[in-house]
């Protein structure tokens, strides 16, 4: 098994200490900024394993929200921010960008928002991890199926909570609502494909899977158009994946379509569906092939190499064969000149965002620590920090460099599964 999912690099940071200078007036300030410190520093190292159970990443990343919300939360509830919301002064690249100008912002929600990110990027990677394995039993396919429902989640709570606290507009970064939806409907597309080929081994009825293939098919396609928005040399070869995907579900849908109106004795449709089965086919040739050809960023994937697309083709013709020897044989239908539209819809099974359980309630510590920060210094700690940054007191700023991350590979098993899918997660 090669490679079947595209994955963007994780966001890379520049090391931040919570320094925040005389503005931390006492022991106890000095302490929680320490500690958030060393949290975020555990959580980032803990995300650049896939294999890391899911329940240890979410538990590192309540620890460090705790802390973190202080920055952002009013302890006395009487505004809707902390007065030390801008303390934070962060330094974040871009998933789609990890070799291009950091994003600096004096945000603590800026920081929130990157961390939550890359978490909801790490859900994705260990969905790709737990999949590379050679036997996926049961538990692990649901883990997959979970972690890509939790990482559309999560992205969705990006996009609907906290990207319009951002006043400045950042087109093809991961502060752009484009790349927001295009992971959203990526996230959920791969987890409907766990679906369908779980219903392809199962055997169930030829409709079901056409519904579910054709709505799979859907999630790609509008991932693919999120991303038409966006500068084709950033994002060209993610374009080409989300194409790829769609045309290949399309012609899943086409074949188990036409076994459907067989099965209903609608012999001459599913001929000329069938035909049609294989116009998406070669539109998927034709993505994969420009997939490795167009600019943009990916993890080593060769999807078109995967099993579960090499035998479309041989689906394809069994499919056909099998619909005009029964029409000439039994039916005698006029197959007709227009396929029938893919009018076909899933009744259940769809996927949709999950989030996971965080934990955004401050540290009880922040009661008593918060009255400890001046404040009436906040103003002038970012205004001296913004004005010389080579001088910054804090770690994190202009001159602070960013190293990528060193992200554990994912290495794939090249056996075939045996099975009727050709899904090793189904």
């Amino acid at each position: 098994m090669t490679d079947w999912f595209h994955r963007n690099h994780l966001k890379a940071t520049a090391k931040y200490n919570f320094d925040v200078g005389a503005v931390a007036k006492d022991l106890s300030c000095k302490t929680l900024c320490s500690d958030a410190a060393k949290r975020r520093v555990e959580l980032l190292k803990l995300i650049s394993d896939p294999s890391v159970p899911c329940e240890a990443v979410i538990t590192s990343l309540n620890r460090y929200l705790q802390l973190l919300m202080g920055f952002i939360l009013a302890t006395d509830n009487k505004t809707p921010y902390s007065k030390l919301r801008g303390l934070v002064c962060v330094k974040w690249c871009d998933s789609i960008k990890p070799k291009g100008e950091p994003i600096v912002r004096s945000d603590s929600i800026f920081e929130l928002y990157s961390i939550l990110f890359n978490v909801a990027l790490w859900y994705t990677k260990h969905a790709a991890k737990v999949a590379s394995n050679e036997n996926v039993s049961e538990d692990e396919a649901k883990d997959v199926h979970l972690s890509l429902k939790t990482a559309a989640g999560l992205f969705n709570l990006l996009r609907t909570k906290y990207m319009h606290e951002f006043t400045e507009f950042v087109p093809n970064s991961d502060m752009d609502p484009n790349i927001l939806d295009a992971y959203i409907n990526q996230s959920l597309a791969e987890a409907q494909e766990i679906t369908v080929a779980r219903a392809i081994e199962l055997k169930h009825k030829p409709h079901l899977i056409a519904g579910l293939a054709n709505e799979t098919a859907k999630f790609y396609e509008k991932s693919g158009l999120a991303l038409t928005q966006c500068n084709p040399k950033i994002v060209g070869k993610w374009k080409k994946y989300s194409e790829f995907k769609q045309f290949c579900y399309e012609s899943y849908a086409y074949v188990y379509y036409g076994e459907d109106l067989l099965e209903n004795g609608k012999a001459g449709q599913a001929v000329a569906i069938l035909k049609e089965a294989s116009t998406p086919y070669e539109k998927a040739v034709r993505a994969a092939r420009e997939y490795t050809k167009v600019e943009g960023v990916s993890l080593s994937t060769k999807p078109p190499d995967h099993c579960f697309f090499r035998r479309l083709p041989g689906l394809i013709q069994r499919a056909h064969n099998k619909c005009e020897r029964d029409n000439g044989l039994i039916y005698h239908q006029k197959v007709p000149s227009v396929a029938p539209f893919l009018e076909i819809k899933a009744e259940y099974g769809i996927a949709a965002p999950k989030e996971p359980e965080l934990n955004f309630e401050l540290d009880p510590r922040w009661k008593d620590a918060y009255v400890g920060f001046d404040t009436s210094k906040v103003v002038e700690n970012i205004l001296s920090n913004s004005k010389n940054p080579k001088h910054h007191t804090q770690s994190g700023t202009k001159d602070e460099p960013v190293e990528p991350v060193r992200e554990m590979p994912i290495f794939s098993t090249d056996k075939d599964p045996k099975n009727d899918s050709g899904c090793v997660i189904s």
